[in-house]
């Protein structure tokens, strides 16, 4: 029998394919459907069938660390919400408003579009930035305050806010409001009503409205993309378009869930990013 090490409380990718992926969840393994996880899987059947149903099996919120985050994983959210595919991505985004921090000797003033269960916005606040974080759902916005208190950042520069966020971003830049970061990550629910945000139809005009919310000394523009079968290309075309004007330079590629060694990596989705030189 394989020991997952039940007394950890962190996240780890132990195998995909077959359309799945099977994830440590602290004290627990589960599977999930991933759209692209077509290979054969490496672990035999016997370990997948040891996965629990979360929604069935899990009765209580799961404390769980992802990289240096720490958060709670509900059944009805699953691991989804929590998007442990963006953990470097965090990372980055810590790295690069600690950089900022120390060149300008001024906190960053970080926007944080679509913030869901709060991953951008706490590694921001933990490199001592000044963070909005909109997202247009309630309970969302309660869970990603957990989350801040869960990492001790609840008495952090954070501003909750519960607002559409292409209305948010269109409102701060009649009102002249300036970010150094701007992180949009329009990852929408399975059961999003009609009208709500769509990649093809929207994401140009919020881009366009992004382009007059950066600060004199910018960091940049993190795009990401997790609905849909959107290529990096695009993104990186739609970036360059709105943002080349500005200099600097434009990344790109796929966002990948990764495990332990010998898994194969996951794709799930697109970003690019728009970074000001120094």
């Amino acid at each position: 029998m394989t020991d997952y090490g039940a007394a950890q409380d962190y996240y780890e990718l132990l195998d995909s394919g077959g359309g799945r992926v099977l994830e440590r969840l602290g004290g627990i393994v589960s599977s999930r459907a991933v759209h692209g996880a077509w290979w054969r899987r490496k672990l035999p059947g016997g370990e997948w069938r040891k996965a629990v149903e979360l929604k069935r099996d899990l009765k209580q919120p799961l404390p769980l660390k992802i990289g240096s985050l720490r958060f709670q994983l509900s059944a009805a959210g699953g691991v989804r919400v929590l998007a442990p595919e963006l953990r470097e991505h965090w990372e980055r985004v810590s790295a690069l408003c600690a950089a900022f921090a120390k060149k300008q000797r001024t906190p960053a003033r970080v926007l944080n579009l679509f913030g869901g269960a709060g991953g951008f916005t706490l590694a921001a606040a933990q490199a001592g930035a000044a963070v909005a974080h909109v997202e247009a759902s309630t309970d969302a916005i309660k869970r990603a305050r957990e989350h801040a208190t869960i990492n001790t950042l609840a008495n952090r520069d954070i501003r909750w806010l519960v607002d559409d966020p292409v209305k948010f971003a269109q409102r701060e830049r009649i009102q002249t409001s300036r970010y150094d970061l701007i992180i949009i990550d329009p990852l929408m629910p399975k059961d999003a009503k009609r009208g709500a945000f769509e990649i093809e139809r929207d994401l140009c005009a919020l881009l366009a409205t992004v382009s007059g919310l950066l600060s004199d000394k910018p960091i940049g523009v993190l795009l990401f993309c997790r609905q849909g079968a959107v290529s990096p290309t695009t993104l990186l075309h739609l970036m360059r378009q709105e943002f080349g004007v500005f200099g600097g330079g434009i990344e790109h590629g796929e966002i990948l869930l990764k495990g332990v060694e010998g898994v194969p990596e996951v794709p799930c989705g697109a970003f690019a990013r728009w970074l000001k030189a120094s």
